[in-house]
């Protein structure tokens, strides 16, 4: 390896290990509550309720100029804020006496739109964080959009899921809701006010007395929180050396509720990375609202320290298990127009995933050449260990309506043949679970019972199994895959010498592929990361409604 390779591995390898290290010293989870006793004493509640009250009548008035109305809103906005903010930090330290429900001070009562059900904040809400509040920090870019009431992070606990009359991503210790929170008040004086929580993905305006409101929205705010929530991106060191650790927050997940009536996008990560790895490229995404308003976005997160393959087959396993639940009849389209994404070694879960005929990956060996048929999908292979084989290697491909990877190594990457790396996966810890897997697939796929069973699982990691000639590679060459629309955005680190470019890690020959259209971004290996993929991501999905026959017309 030359020095220029060297550079380009230590870049990679540099921030996670850092992330490792620095894991045990991160910020807070959530940001504490703003909220002074002077404050209150300057501005009691029931002077910044009155105040409200009044800027709310006057907001309806037809003959507002746009000078007025913003300064109206304003000031309205303002005071909700610092009810919300005082409200939360009371409800914090009541949840602390051991208090389930706190009520909103005033005879508030809430119309919670965002999952349907009236009642208490702490009926279903463990936490409400104003998102003026949040330090988007980790995204790029920080996407808000002006208007009528007061943006929060919903924060919904597992034992809570079942409250909210909808359903959520399966595997979850809990979720996170994009609220916006506008209190609404009578005409009559007498009457009580109401806190509408509305779900900002999937409400731009709220009519109210024949008033159309534009609402604020933070569409950043709730991602950053999910993320710190799941300690994925803190954790996706581990997700190598140690996948036993992660297990909790392995498998399919979803940042808000499930919603039948958008496409569901899939996103596969790579190795040494984490589900948080998309965390600008669906910041930028969902900022749009046609893409907001037809898309909702699903994470697959998985132990990158396990060979590609297995992980394969927990993805098929995870969305097989989602779709049971969620659509338990087969009867929602959107499944079959899901889009699958996949970076790096998650393109090749997701490649692999759309093959026709993914036994045929075995032929090259003669103990299991007689049983290369799809007569194996349906039935046993009559050997021993042939359970775990047909897990890996005989199912039916899944049914995406388009398919889009990202730096992908269709044909391997050199990097796993570096000195570096190898010496790297020599600390990968496997569960025994997965040792066993991985013994019984490599003992057949070999065709003999090896005596070093730790010098078989080292060979069938995740990096063993990225080399060019590698079983797994080598055998993925020539499969046929769906015909379906298939795009590959591709790094070039500034040489512009396509198709002799690179990423720094994946070069352009592996990654080009023969079906399909292609994207050439200026980036390194985390094209995710690029806003030309973004862009790129953004029209593709635009494009492909139209050829899913769906209204691209965004309207309030």
């Amino acid at each position: 390896m030359n020095v220029k390779q060297k550079v380009r591995v230590l870049s990679i390898l540099a921030p996670v290990l850092m992330s490792g290290i620095m894991s045990g010293c991160s910020a807070p989870l959530l940001p504490e509550p703003r909220v002074s006793s002077s404050s209150r004493r300057l501005e009691p509640d029931d002077v910044l309720m009155a105040q409200m009250r009044k800027d709310w009548h006057a907001l309806q008035k037809p003959s507002l100029s746009n000078e007025e109305y913003s300064s109206l809103v304003h000031r309205y906005n303002r005071a909700l804020l610092m009810m919300l903010r005082r409200y939360r930090a009371d409800m914090l330290q009541a949840f602390e006496r051991g208090e389930r429900n706190y009520p909103l001070p005033g005879g508030v009562s809430v119309l919670n739109n965002v999952e349907g059900d009236d009642g208490l904040l702490r009926e279903i809400y463990e936490d409400v964080v104003p998102a003026y509040d949040v330090n988007t920090h980790s995204l790029q870019e920080h996407y808000t959009v002006p208007g009528l009431g007061v943006p929060l992070v919903g924060i919904v606990p597992a034992e809570n899921v079942g409250k909210t009359g909808r359903k959520f991503n399966i595997r979850t210790k809990g979720t996170v809701s994009n609220i916006t929170a506008v209190m609404e008040f009578p005409e009559s004086e007498s009457g009580r006010p109401r806190l509408h929580l509305l779900n900002r993905n999937q409400h731009d305006t709220l009519r109210l007395r024949g008033f159309h409101h534009q609402l604020a929205g933070d569409f950043s705010a709730p991602i950053e929180i999910y993320w710190n929530l799941t300690r994925v991106k803190e954790d996706r060191m581990l997700g190598m050396l140690k996948p036993q650790k992660l297990r909790d927050v392995n498998g399919l997940s979803c940042i808000e509720a499930y919603d039948p009536n958008k496409i569901p996008v899939i996103l596969t990560h790579g190795l040494l990375s984490s589900a948080g790895t998309f965390d600008n490229l669906v910041n930028r995404l969902i900022c749009d609202p046609l893409i907001r308003k037809n898309y909702q976005f699903w994470y697959y997160n998985y132990p990158t320290g396990v060979t590609w393959t297995i992980s394969a087959a927990r993805y098929r396993e995870a969305l097989k298990e989602v779709r049971a639940t969620l659509d338990p009849e087969g009867k929602n389209r959107n499944w079959e127009r899901m889009v699958v994404v996949g970076h790096s070694m998650g393109g090749l879960i997701t490649h692999y995933s759309q093959c026709t005929e993914p036994w045929m990956l075995l032929r090259k060996r003669p103990h299991i050449e007689p049983y290369l048929t799809s007569k194996y999908i349906d039935q046993e292979l009559p050997f021993e260990g042939g359970h775990e084989l047909k897990k890996a290697f005989y199912f039916r491909p899944v049914e995406a309506g388009m398919v889009i990877y990202m730096a992908t190594p269709h044909r391997g990457a050199p990097l796993a043949r570096y000195r570096l790396v190898t010496v790297l996966m020599k600390l990968v810890e496997l569960p025994q679970n997965l040792v066993d897997e991985v013994v019984n697939i490599a003992t057949l796929q070999q065709d003999s019972l090896l005596l070093n069973p730790g010098k078989l699982t080292e060979a069938f990691t995740s990096v063993n199994q990225l080399a060019p000639d590698s079983y797994s590679i080598s055998g993925l060459q020539g499969l046929t895959v769906r015909n379906v629309p298939t795009h590959s955005i591709i790094g070039d680190q500034g040489d512009g010498d396509t198709p002799d470019s690179s990423d720094g890690v994946v070069p352009y020959w592996s990654s080009h592929i023969t079906w399909g259209d292609e994207t050439i971004v200026p980036s390194d290996h985390s094209v995710q990361d690029a806003p030309e993929t973004s862009a790129e991501v953004t029209r593709l999905l635009a494009e492909y409604l139209k050829h899913c026959g769906r209204d691209t017309r965004v309207t309030n």
